[in-house]
């Protein structure tokens, strides 16, 4: 495109204009896809990554350009309107929620039966032959069907339904962290790092993932709230106690936000803990009533936390380091998992009990740091909270690095805090470093995707693990540099 002299790319927005413009084309460019699966998925990265470079174009001028804020909304919800026209095929999850909602809407527990049982066929629907993993039961906690039954009241049988809930949670999650960054940071424009990012858009606009959609958001609203929670209020309870309610909530619709605790609790105090098991607990029963709560007996997916311990003690896709462990325990050197019936279970189950421990090692980390940081004594509400979100990233980023399966949708979760490493006053240029990391995962992990290229033949590649893990260990070590080296600076004295 070339501009006219007398406009200037400047007047119309600067890089950030030229950005949008090009994210929107690869988006509309998806539109005549018949399937972002198969062979169109080569495609579809293609238009992704060109999207990707654009997002990263747009970021870097985001602290001297001055592109309108209502540009940058503008361009956003031009990109999700697109994105919602399309059909999802990345992912097949959708049909387990329609089929979810529709059994809660009969009076009967998704937990009780697998898909495929005989005893369903009497409420069977024309979507019931897409579901995965039919052999189980769901695998979504009870929040997540709630959600999914009232979908289905409003639209029965709609994949454009959740299409559309995926879409108005994810606005909702920008909306809450454009008022923290103007509260924190006095910078609504980052919120680009946040509606522009190619991975969130095409995760919920098009890939329907309303549980992490619903998830962030609840996640980001309990962190608005305890930001809303300043002493000099009289509200200040009510805002801590309901960000309890808004935590068990998302725990509730996926287990992640559990890893929460670890930041929030110094705040809460050990009555709000209780309170936030207590809802938890509460939750699961219900469901567990007539349907069992799953944790011992066959693996048949039966039972609340039936088919979450299938996906422990089975899946493995797409890992970084646990993919290296387990090869290396078993030495079987393999671009996927290692055979179980080749290797034994011992390999397999030995490199998960070191990547579980390594995991629970940063949570009591985590609580450690969060009882340093969240003091009065030594900052304000304000910066205490943003140490809080930042603080946040260091348990998801460790379940990113060291779980078993890592889909695209699961790295959406940390996306919302990275515009929250900004430098603030008195703070140092390097903090920004920290966004680089996950900007790049989020990027190269649809990579992953290459799987689907043949639906005959689905398989891991040794050479998208290694575009999507080594740059990001690397990009890791330079954003914690400069941290590392004032540690181990002589002393003075």
């Amino acid at each position: 495109m070339v501009m006219h002299r007398n406009i200037p790319l400047k007047a119309l927005g600067g890089w950030s204009f030229l950005a949008g413009i090009v994210i929107l084309a690869c988006l509309a460019g998806l539109l005549t896809l018949p399937s972002l699966r198969g062979p169109s998925v080569v495609i579809f990265l293609a238009l992704y990554i060109i999207a990707g470079g654009a997002y990263i174009l747009a970021i870097i001028p985001l602290d001297h350009d001055r592109f309108p804020l209502a540009a940058i909304w503008g361009f956003a919800i031009l990109f999700r309107l697109i994105l919602a026209f399309t059909s999802p095929t990345l992912s097949d999850d959708v049909f387990r929620f329609t089929w979810d909602g529709h059994l809660l809407s009969e009076w009967i527990n998704p937990y009780a039966f697998p898909v495929n049982s005989p005893s369903l066929d009497h409420v069977s629907t024309s979507l019931r032959e897409f579901v995965n993993h039919d052999w189980m039961a769901s695998p979504y906690l009870p929040a997540s069907q709630l959600l999914f039954a009232l979908i289905h009241q409003v639209a029965p049988e709609s994949v454009k339904a959740f299409q559309i809930v995926a879409v108005t949670l994810d606005l909702i999650t920008a909306w809450l962290l454009m008022d923290m960054l103007a509260l924190i940071i006095n910078s609504r424009r980052l919120i680009l790092i946040y509606l522009w990012n190619p991975l969130v858009m095409v995760e919920f606009s098009h890939g329907a993932h309303v549980v992490d959609a619903m998830m962030i958001c609840l996640v980001m609203l309990t962190f608005w709230l305890l930001l809303k929670a300043r002493s000099d209020l009289p509200r200040k309870n009510w805002f801590i106690t309901t960000s309890v309610i808004t935590l068990a909530a998302a725990t509730l619709t996926k287990g992640l936000p559990l890893m929460f605790i670890s930041v929030v609790w110094h705040r809460w105090g050990w009555k709000r803990i209780v309170l936030y098991l207590s809802i938890i607990i509460t939750g699961v029963l219900i469901f567990a009533i007539d349907a069992g709560l799953g944790l011992v007996g066959p693996l048949d997916g039966r039972g609340v936390f039936g088919a979450i311990r299938i996906y422990l003690n089975s899946w493995n896709f797409n890992s970084g380091i646990f993919h290296w462990l387990d090869v290396g325990l078993s030495g079987i050197w393999a671009p996927g998992s290692a055979s179980v019936k080749i290797i034994g279970e011992r390999p397999v189950q030995l490199a998960r009990m070191i990547t579980a421990g390594l995991i629970a090692l940063v949570a009591l980390a985590t609580t450690w740091l969060s009882w340093r940081f969240d003091n009065p004594n030594t900052a304000d509400h304000t910066k205490r909270t943003l140490y809080l979100l930042r603080l946040a990233t260091l348990p998801i980023a460790v379940y990113l690095l060291f779980t078993s399966t890592v889909h695209p949708w699961y790295v959406t979760l940390i996306i919302p805090f990275v515009p929250f490493f900004t430098p603030v006053k008195d703070e140092a240029h390097w903090i920004k470093r920290f966004r680089w990391p996950w900007i790049y995962f989020s990027l190269v992990v649809s990579l992953s995707y290459l799987t689907y290229l043949n639906p005959d033949d689905l398989r891991e590649y040794y050479q998208v693990r290694m575009v999507e893990y080594l740059p990001l260990y690397i990009l890791l070590v330079w954003a914690l540099w400069p941290i590392i080296m004032r540690k181990f600076k002589p002393s003075n004295k």
